[in-house]
């Protein structure tokens, strides 16, 4: 008997009843080429979303001699269920499933089925692996392959090719561990079956083969298999399923409206904001905005909370909105002397939070809410900009994400970032990036002196800068599309050393551009950074796209001048004032001379900028103050007054009144 599939045709305007001449309508390349390779490889490697929901056209239940004609119908379909179709329509006796719940079961094509019922010996071989009562362990796989293929051999069989499905193949043969023996030789006769596989006319034509014993071996990721699993072998197929594009988003979002007639604007909403994601998310998204209230960005909200559980846009909130509000101010007295860095980073924080960072582009919406390079010599501010940043977005006492990424020199170091491969040490534990983003959605990712990486790591960043998202090793996506990535660089201020790596940021000799310069000529300054930056990117690790997904984000900090310096100099006694006073009870007071020898010195090196100012103060007044507390502890209310400050060789020394 011919199956269904083989009796109907579906035409461009889907006539009903027609006589179809092969397999259905397949409207993705990844359905195609599993159809075309079943009479290329008896085994089949299926990865990618292979969890996901795919369109195909099924006809109906139902008799059309009895109800009358039949339209083809649209169905999303999980995967065993796509290929049970393609099997029907080709002629195939059966697929069955090794479903980890209820073990070897037949998979039913969805719509109109030919009756036809399943070999004996092949039900022979269904009854053996079924599982049974409350047992919890799985068939004997091996032992399973080698009887569906000895099944094939039966003379009361009619000779039509059957298939198997493995849905969860790395759960059977997992990468990580050395195999014992039984998962050697289950691998060997994997391999072994697939070279000595049988071939049987095809049902729809006698003038074509196909394999007698298709296996469909299912996972995400090719890696999370045994190395042992023969991937090479010219027996076995890698075929992957991507993500749906825009068009299967689009269609998506129209099935699961169930709407006779959605509004256009609607759709295009629903496919836009879910971006990367897979068709049941889309699903869940359509389910989701259901319940929101009405709104123009009702769909994105959906998407927002599906993608990184966040219901309500935290850039939107009134109190991030207020903060801004005053931001220039409030970074201003934060990092001095940078006015035009400030004014700069405003507008980019501004542009984030209404939700138009990368509005010129008409790819897709879901990149990182805000970036910024900040360039500039040691001491400048950008490390304190970026702290500030975090304070004005996340609150008073939140503080950015850091990674020192001096620590990821080595190509190996990506491992930390995004997780260890199967098969090696951390994998469980997965990556620190990954797990602190997908922890806290919404957060200040700060990658300090980003050009000390690997520039092999430097390309991970391509990925979320441009699409906002980023696959661990364990095959998981995390989104970054409510994060703001600050990445901070010493390009232009220091030296090449001649393995490329930049010289001591710390020594005077080092620099390229002295501070004395940058006073003299800020702009020629700023454009020595500009230019250090391109080079770097373009030239000296080749990597001119990832500058170019940076786009206009750069912003450079020059040497702080002598009135900066006094002012950093003034706020670190007071600072240090404060402390004394909270800790102690004790209020500490400094004399005009003082000030005036440390305002001498702060000024008469300004290479290493505030540092370099904060690093006098503790050397000069912290440490010999502390020294003099921990001698004589302070009385509450102790008046102290710090009235002579000198150098004694390389020792600051100081009088105390008390």
């Amino acid at each position: 008997m011919k199956s269904s599939w083989a009796e109907y045709d579906i035409t461009e305007d889907r006539a009903p009843n027609a006589c179809f001449k092969g397999v259905p309508e397949l409207p993705e390349a990844w359905m195609r080429e599993v159809d075309l390779s079943l009479s290329l490889a008896p085994q089949l490697l299926l990865t990618g979303n292979v969890r996901d929901l795919h369109r195909v056209m099924v006809l109906p239940e139902g008799d059309p001699a009895v109800g009358g004609a039949l339209f083809p119908v649209e169905r999303m379909l999980p995967l065993s269920e796509v290929l049970a179709t393609i099997c029907q329509a080709r002629g195939y006796a059966g697929l069955l499933q090794l479903d980890p719940l209820s073990g070897l079961t037949p998979i039913r094509p969805p719509g109109r089925g030919d009756g036809r019922a399943l070999p004996a010996a092949l039900t022979e071989v269904v009854k053996s692996y079924e599982q049974k009562d409350d047992e919890l362990a799985g068939p004997d796989l091996r032992a399973l392959l080698i009887d569906l293929h000895a099944a094939r051999t039966d003379p009361e069989d009619d000779g039509a090719p059957i298939g198997l499905v493995v849905p969860y193949a790395a759960r059977i043969m997992p990468a990580d561990g050395m195999p014992d023996p039984a998962e050697r030789t289950l691998m060997t006769t994997i391999e072994a079956l697939g070279h000595s596989a049988s071939t049987v006319p095809s049902p729809l034509s006698a003038s074509q083969e196909t394999f007698a014993v298709t296996i469909f071996w299912i996972c995400e990721q090719q890696e999370h298999l045994h190395s042992g699993f023969p991937i090479g072998s010219g027996a076995l197929r890698v075929i992957r399923v991507p993500l749906p594009d825009l068009d299967r988003r689009h269609t998506a979002a129209r099935y699961f409206t169930r709407a006779d007639s959605p509004p256009p604007e609607d759709i295009e909403a629903i496919a836009g904001a879910t971006d990367g994601m897979t068709a049941r998310h889309v699903r869940t998204a359509v389910l989701t905005a259901a319940s929101l209230p009405p709104g123009p960005s009702k769909f994105s909200d959906a998407a927002r909370l599906v993608r990184v559980g966040i219901t309500e846009d935290p850039w939107a909130s009134a109190t991030i909105r207020e903060q801004l509000s005053n931001a220039s101010a409030y970074l201003s007295r934060s990092v001095l002397g940078q006015p035009e860095a400030v004014e700069k980073t405003v507008d980019i924080l501004v542009r984030a939070a209404v939700g138009l960072t990368g509005a010129q582009s008409s790819s897709t919406p879901n990149r990182p809410r805000g970036v910024l390079f900040l360039a500039g010599p040691t001491g400048v501010g950008k490390t304190e900009l970026a702290r500030s940043i975090t304070k004005l977005l996340l609150g008073k006492e939140a503080s950015p994400v850091r990674f020192d990424m001096s620590e990821f020199r080595a190509d190996e170091s990506r491992q930390r970032l995004i997780g260890a491969p199967p098969g090696y040490v951390g994998y469980d534990s997965g990556g620190e990036l990954t797990n602190a983003v997908r922890a806290q959605p919404a957060s200040v990712l700060l990658f300090d002196e980003v050009e000390k990486a690997h520039e092999r790591i430097l390309d991970l960043f391509l990925q979320i800068l441009d699409d906002g998202r980023l696959t661990d090793s364990r095959g998981s996506t995390v989104y970054f599309t409510e994060c703001f990535l600050i990445f901070t660089s010493n390009l232009g201020a220091t030296e090449s050393t001649a393995d490329g790596e930049s010289g001591d940021e710390d020594a005077d000799s080092s620099l390229s551009v002295q501070p004395t310069d940058f006073q003299k000529n800020p702009a020629l300054f700023a454009e020595h950074l500009k230019q250090a930056y391109i080079e770097y990117f373009d030239k000296q690790i080749g990597r001119p796209e990832l500058r170019n997904r940076f786009g206009d984000s750069y912003v450079s900090l020059g040497y702080i001048n002598p009135v900066v310096a006094r002012q950093i100099l003034d706020r670190a006694m007071d600072n240090f004032a404060e402390r004394v006073l909270l800790t102690h009870k004790a209020r500490l007071s400094f004399s005009q001379d003082v000030r005036e020898t440390l305002a001498e010195n702060a000024v008469g090196d300004l290479a290493l900028g505030a540092r370099g100012v904060l690093n006098l103060v503790e050397s000069a007044l912290v440490n010999p103050v502390s020294r003099r507390i921990f001698d004589q502890p302070c009385r509450p209310g102790e008046e102290l007054c710090v009235t002579g400050l000198y150098l004694d060789g390389n020792v600051w020394k100081l009088e105390l009144t008390r």
